[in-house]
């Protein structure tokens, strides 16, 4: 039972530092790789905990199975993991000394709760200083990827947009309904343009070919609660950058707000994509 107990602790600590890798390298592992990832590196240090080819091997096993399937991946978030590491363990470091508690289980506990929630902090912040240094807001031109069609649009990044998708956390971005209006399937177009955003949350109505596409979308603005529908995309990429990342968006009739003479306002993750393509310009 001891045995167990160690090894979900160090589970713990391990998935904290594997998370903050994962979102500080945006390299996007899904969270049953990471928890894989955190039991592989959990079980050598705990066989041999003062033996230091065990933390190698721990470290290692741990990044290759989260973030192996390309090298430059493994590279830049094995870096991060390190960063991690040491963050969290020069803290508790510091704390070492100011927690008494004759229990060892207690404080390996303590141990593992105060580093996820610093690296969760110190993620966060991280972020923050990120998206602080890019540019609040910027245009560019892309390719909406949806219905069998390839839609050119410009678009804009917008940092006040943080909307997504409730269930499935995706970015949500904004589209003019009149720059995708003839691109429309005609089934669809009924029940898109007839939607009340303050009546019944319900998709009945909607075309049953066309529902594994759709959600329901809570918005909060200035004018107050409302529900939109969220179409998922099957691609879009910035023309000559990166594709955004899997997401969904809403149609919107009152597009005279938008700036730049942009038809589309992108969620504030969209940044990157546009930033990264940006960066390859001047760089050729």
């Amino acid at each position: 039972m001891y045995g167990e107990l160690i090894v979900g602790l160090n589970m713990l600590f391990n998935y904290a530092i594997l998370t903050f890798a994962n979102k500080i390298g945006n390299i996007e592992v899904h969270r049953g790789r990471l928890i894989l990832a955190a039991l592989v590196g959990a079980i050598p240090v705990t066989l041999y905990p003062a033996s230091v080819i065990a933390i190698i091997i721990s470290f290692l096993g741990m990044t290759a199975c989260a973030f192996g399937k390309a090298f430059e991946h493994w590279k830049k978030s094995a870096g991060m993991v390190l960063v991690g590491a040491v963050f969290a363990g020069g803290l508790l470091t510091a704390l070492q000394s100011r927690i008494h508690t004759p229990d060892s289980q207690a404080i390996i506990l303590i141990y593992a709760v105060i580093a996820y929630i610093s690296l969760y902090f110190m993620k966060k912040k991280w972020l923050d200083v990120r998206v602080a240094r890019h540019v609040s807001a910027m245009t560019a031109t892309s390719t909406l990827h949806v219905w069998a069609a390839d839609i050119p649009l410009t678009v804009f990044v917008d940092s006040g947009n943080s909307c997504t998708e409730p269930l499935s956390g995706a970015p949500v971005h904004f589209v003019s309904a009149r720059s995708l209006e003839s691109f429309i399937p005609e089934e669809l177009k009924g029940p898109l343009f007839s939607w009340n955003p303050q009546g019944r949350a319900t998709l009945t109505g909607f075309p049953e070919a066309y529902l594994k596409d759709i959600r329901l979308v809570r918005l909060l603005t200035v004018q107050g609660k409302s529900w939109a529908i969220g179409i998922k995309y099957d691609r879009w990429v910035i023309d000559g950058g990166e594709a955004l990342k899997q997401g969904y968006f809403v149609l919107t009739q009152e597009d005279r707000r938008y700036p730049d003479g942009a038809e589309a306002i992108l969620h504030v993750s969209a940044m990157e994509s546009i930033n990264g393509e940006r960066g390859a310009v001047h760089a050729t």
